[in-house]
């Protein structure tokens, strides 16, 4: 009689792992797939974007086919130092662009920010190579945890 109970012990404790080690799989779709790796960013679009107040519509043409338009969410400087503005997307499946002001102790300013959309697999990271901006495409499964509440 002990042996079907161990059996079946087995049998349960096996199923339990499977199941615990199984990868899900990634529906989510890519967003700029049919943007470049790399764009150049102008960082006078970058600056003016600290400008526009909480609520304007704004259009920004990251490049000759890439333009990001959507509503200002939010423009603070919550430190001396630091400056966000994020601007929700009204074409890109309500896309976030967060770019940041940094000020640093030397009184130069860099930027730092990125685009994502919690829905999809892919967005842009803003890169500063030597004072010369542009937009990243990272995946964001590579990245970014899943959150599950």
């Amino acid at each position: 009689m002990k042996t079907p109970k161990t059996i079946m012990l087995i049998v349960l404790c096996s199923i339990i792992t499977a199941t615990s080690f199984a990868q899900t799989s990634d529906t989510k779709q890519k967003l700029y797939a049919e943007y470049p790796e790399t764009i150049s960013l102008s960082k006078t679009i970058i600056t003016d974007a600290f400008t526009y107040n909480t609520g304007t519509a704004v259009s920004l043409s990251l490049s000759s086919n890439f333009k990001f338009a959507g509503t200002v969410i939010s423009n603070q400087q919550k430190y001396d130092n630091l400056q966000t503005i994020m601007i929700r997307s009204s074409d890109n499946n309500e896309s976030i662009f967060q770019i940041s002001k940094i000020t640093n102790k030397d009184k130069s300013i860099s930027y730092a920010g990125l685009i994502i959309n919690n829905n999809a697999a892919d967005g842009y990271i803003i890169k500063n190579n030597n004072g010369i901006y542009s937009l990243q495409k990272f995946e964001s499964g590579k990245i970014l945890e899943p959150c599950k509440l």
